[in-house]
Order: C-alpha cells, then structure tokens, then sequence
C-alpha cells in the first residue's frame, strides 16, 4: 500500500511517494527542517542495511528482553548494572577503570578519544540510582553480540544451573 504525502514548504509543494512507516515518522518529526527530511533522512530509508547490523539490533532486542526478565524478577537494576561492570572488569571500591571497560566506554561516538579521566568523569555521571535502567541499556548497547552471549553464559546460564 502506497501513500502520498505533501508537504508545503513556504511558496511551492513537493509530492513524495513513500511507505505507511515513513509517512508516520515524517508526521512526528515537524521541528525538523524541510531540507534536512528531504535531503537526508527520505534517502536513508531507502538505503538497503548491512547484515551485521541487522543482526545486532536483532540480538540486542532478545538479549535485552532475556536479561531484563531474568534479572528485574530475580534481583534488580542494581545487581544487573554491577555484573556488567564487573564482566568489563571494573571495581566500585577503585577508581580506576580497566582496560576493558575503557575499549568499550570509546566505542561510543562522543567518548571515542577521551583519555582515563574523562572516563571516569562519564563513568561517574552514568552511576546514579535514577539513570540505573539507561545506563544497563547504554552499555548493552556497545556490547557486541559475542560479548553479550559471553555474557549471558557466564552471569545468566551458570546461575540458573545452580
């Protein structure tokens, strides 16, 4: 099914023929100038997406759901947060953030060149008992879907066998 939106934009008119999602997200997105959803954003949806990353949103959408009911119903956000941390290697009683938990804080965009303070400093801001349930998403997030199986097999599995 096909629909046809038209947007006017100041003196002229512009016909896109686009699918129901487009049209819906294009709905929402009216602060967004004109250009920038014309240019941009229509031909991006039409971009064909890679494998891998397809696959990642697909394991990060399981394994979040399966760590999420295991954890939230057993223990809570805090226990959650504190295995991921340790799985990096870090330890809330130093200050200091290991190697580990540092390769994965950079591969975030903003923190790609930040040194260890920096780090820290992040580190620190993203601990904080209102932004528990954020911060076990943003790390999920940079987790790889290997890290996150590891994960689950070491933290999920040997607990349940017990």
């Amino acid at each position: 099914m096909v629909y046809i939106l038209i947007v006017k934009y100041k003196a002229y008119a512009t016909y896109h023929t686009m699918n129901k999602e487009t049209l819906n997200i294009l709905m929402y997105t009216h602060r967004v100038p004109y250009y920038v959803i014309h240019k941009h954003i229509i031909p991006y949806t039409y971009l064909p997406q890679s494998k891998v990353l397809l696959r990642d949103i697909r394991n990060y959408i399981q394994d979040i759901n399966l760590i999420e009911s295991v954890y939230l119903t057993q223990y809570n956000e805090f226990i959650l947060l504190s295995d991921l941390f340790l799985f990096h290697g870090y330890n809330y009683n130093m200050n200091d953030i290991s190697s580990k938990l540092a390769s994965l804080f950079t591969r975030h965009i903003i923190l790609k060149n930040a040194n260890q303070a920096e780090l820290y400093l992040y580190l620190r801001s993203i601990i904080v008992p209102n932004k528990r349930h954020q911060t076990v998403k943003f790390i999920w997030g940079l987790m790889s879907p290997e890290e996150r199986n590891e994960f689950i097999n070491d933290y999920l599995l040997d607990t349940m066998t017990v």
